[in-house]
């Protein structure tokens, strides 16, 4: 069943909203089912989760803390098919790229792992975690050797990397900021230019802790330069 259907797209990884848990990975099925898998390192326990298309979005989760089935329960809270359900899905689930993640789960459900006993110490879980946190970084700030072709290379060296209507929209509310703040202090060039300063640094934050994705330089500068030019400008000569 769905141990035949291949990965739409392969594992992403971002931090966990649910409550007790570090990180989590997910991934969408060719035949549209979700796969979810959230965990925390130091306490051992893992939460998976699988979203059934065919089943018009019905949901099916369990936790597995230190190797063991905690909780398994549906989206009408029964427990009753979670199993079942896991199990078909446990091809999908052992192509976790993360080795300590397949531990934590313990073989539960079919979900095969590399692990050789039943109770690792829990300080390889600790340099796994490093492990996995340092790839991390490594990925999202090291450029691959691969060499990327000249027009991505000019496109990079200018800022013009990743434009996406999200930075379109930031743009066009940090205009409409800086023009309100320019309108309501009377025309104060001083005010506007510090409002435009102050947008360009939250548009950083936004994109790197809140959006968690490669901040668009050139709208980041746009606005600090601007905002500092219509400061200084004002301060020296208005």
């Amino acid at each position: 069943m769905a141990s035949e259907v291949n990965l739409q797209h392969s594992w992403k990884r971002r931090s966990s909203e649910i409550r007790g848990y570090e990180r989590t990975m997910y991934t969408t099925l060719s035949n549209g089912d979700y796969l979810r898998v959230d965990y925390n390192i130091d306490e051992e326990m893992v939460r998976l989760y699988a979203e059934v298309a065919e089943e018009r979005g019905t949901s099916y989760y369990s936790v597995i803390k230190k190797g063991r089935v905690v909780v398994a329960r549906d989206s009408n809270g029964r427990s009753t098919n979670v199993a079942d359900r896991l199990r078909e899905r446990a091809g999908e689930f052992s192509t976790l790229p993360t080795k300590t993640i397949l531990d934590l789960i313990n073989n539960n459900y079919g979900i095969l792992s590399n692990k050789t006993s039943n109770k690792a110490p829990k300080k390889d879980f600790k340099k796994e975690k490093f492990q996995i946190e340092r790839e991390e970084v490594k990925r999202r700030y090291f450029k691959p050797e691969e060499r990327p072709p000249l027009r991505t290379v000019f496109y990079q060296k200018i800022g013009l990397k990743k434009f996406e209507f999200i930075d379109f929209l930031d743009t066009a509310a940090g205009l409409l900021i800086s023009a309100l703040f320019f309108y309501f202090s009377q025309y104060s060039l001083l005010i506007a230019g510090a409002a435009a300063t102050i947008w360009g640094i939250m548009l950083g934050a936004l994109d790197i802790f809140i959006r968690e994705r490669d901040p668009f330089f050139m709208k980041i500068l746009l606005f600090l330069l601007t905002g500092a030019g219509m400061y200084i400008y004002s301060y020296l000569y208005l």
